[in-house]
């Protein structure tokens, strides 16, 4: 019986992650507008765009205009977040399908958030947990200055990261079930919707750093983001779990060996914090740059296994697109 209410249960969630809004049809009462003064039938105005019902200022318009500046108004931020949890892939593909009232606009979601984890991270957390708190843990940096630099610019950096898994995505998933051929600026969406998620998943796995230290929270917010990720690429673009996770796996490793290889180039490299002795001998610049080819050389390798082995998976769904 029990297993018969929880089938039931899971039957509606997956109903509701498909299609979570029922939308109102417009009336068909005559409506005045009082913005550009014609008379029109429906929920908004054609030929101003303004809503129907719209009248004198009250304190109705106080409430709105004030919950706007939060996002907590029309597209509301919080119910974004929600959506975003419960039904990840399919709040993006409703987006990038020209669904944009489901959604609070994406970009500007993205920095809000970050503000938000960045208060919480640099501010909140060393004052609960006193001065010498650090998120990174106290182990030493082997790229000395990449720290710093996160700290100073969050916001940027994860952005610019996120920019990094656009055209692998494009490429390993453009023969998908699900949006086919998706074009490179949904593409760009699709990450910031990602980095929003991975933004807000780390921001509720660092409560276990305050009871297990940085260990408990760097690998349950690396397999939770981790997770996240599949599932939202499998809502997303229709493969079964493991055509999404060996996708998503090659994608991940390209990602990772080219942002190796730009902190080769970018910071200084230490040796000592990766044996453990602080008093190796710095890196020369010369093995830095070689490093970092050699970096940017495996990803090429990482990335043209993964692509050879999806022209094989996908060789019918590209034979019936010709045809």
């Amino acid at each position: 019986m029990k297993m018969r209410r929880f089938r039931e249960h899971y039957e509606r969630l997956k109903q509701w992650q498909k299609m979570p809004v029922d939308y109102e049809f417009a009336s068909h009462e005559g409506q005045h507008c009082h913005n550009c003064g014609h008379q029109f039938t429906g929920n908004y105005c054609p030929y101003c765009s303004q809503k129907a019902g719209e009248g004198p200022i009250g304190w109705a318009s106080v409430r709105q205009s004030v919950m706007d500046v939060w996002g907590l108004g029309s597209r509301s931020l919080p119910r974004t977040v929600a959506q975003l949890f419960l039904r990840p892939g399919y709040l993006i593909s409703d987006y990038i399908s020209g669904k944009r009232q489901i959604s609070f606009p994406p970009v500007k979601m993205l920095f809000i958030v970050a503000v938000v984890v960045v208060f919480w991270t640099y501010y909140i957390l060393p004052l609960w947990l006193g001065e010498g708190f650090d998120v990174y843990g106290d182990q030493a940096d082997a790229f000395r200055g990449l720290t710093e630099w996160i700290r100073t610019h969050f916001v940027w950096t994860y952005f610019i990261l996120s920019l990094f898994y656009i055209v692998p995505t494009w490429i390993l998933f453009r023969h998908a079930p699900r949006h086919t051929r998706h074009t490179l600026p949904q593409g760009f969406f699709i990450q910031i919707f990602l980095l929003v998620l991975n933004l807000m998943v780390s921001f509720i796995v660092l409560s276990p750093l305050l009871f297990g230290g940085y260990n408990c929270y760097l690998y349950a917010s690396f397999i939770a983001g981790f997770a996240y990720n599949v599932i939202a690429y499998r809502q997303l673009f229709g493969y079964g779990i493991w055509g999404t996770l060996w996708r998503w796996v090659f994608i991940f490793g390209t990602v990772c060996y080219l942002i190796a290889s730009l902190a080769f180039v970018m910071f200084e490299f230490d040796p000592g914090a990766v044996v453990g002795e602080g008093d190796v001998a710095p890196m020369p610049v010369e093995a830095k740059y070689y490093f970092a080819v050699f970096m940017a050389l495996l990803a090429l390798f990482i990335f043209a296994i993964g692509w050879g082995i999806n022209l094989i998976a996908t060789r019918k769904p590209r034979r019936s697109v010709r045809r």
